[in-house]
């Protein structure tokens, strides 16, 4: 764990690559993520309605989906430097005021979420 999904509109251009490995970096740093857990993906929307239907709003949503049990700190620290780097990526988009950015974390239950990782 983390399992990292990026939802986006469908105008929305990033280097993802570039954005998940600073992400996955910041996350390994804080010590409460493994770096062999973190999985990430993105997902595009196929159809979005932004505010009023303008093509030229953007979203992104980011969500951390991770094993219950971190403190309610670290969880905001997850949030923020989700948040902090997508402004950072999306510096432009941000500064011209045409998108949205979001987090949101899911603790998953132990016992009721079952993970194989043959990697390790």
């Amino acid at each position: 764990m983390p399992h990292i999904k990026l939802e986006c509109s469908s105008n929305v251009t990033m280097d993802f690559q570039a954005f998940f490995a600073d992400l996955a970096e910041a996350l390994v740093e804080t010590g409460h993520a493994a770096r062999l857990g973190i999985k990430c993906r993105v997902v595009p929307a196929e159809e979005e309605y932004i505010i009023d239907g303008s093509k030229s709003y953007q979203m992104i949503n980011l969500l951390f989906r991770l094993r219950e049990g971190r403190s309610k700190e670290t969880l905001e620290t997850f949030s923020t430097l989700g948040m902090e780097l997508m402004k950072k990526y999306m510096k432009k988009e941000v500064d011209n005021k045409q998108i949205i950015l979001s987090t949101e974390i899911k603790e998953l239950i132990k016992g009721q979420d079952l993970t194989f990782n043959s990697v390790r």
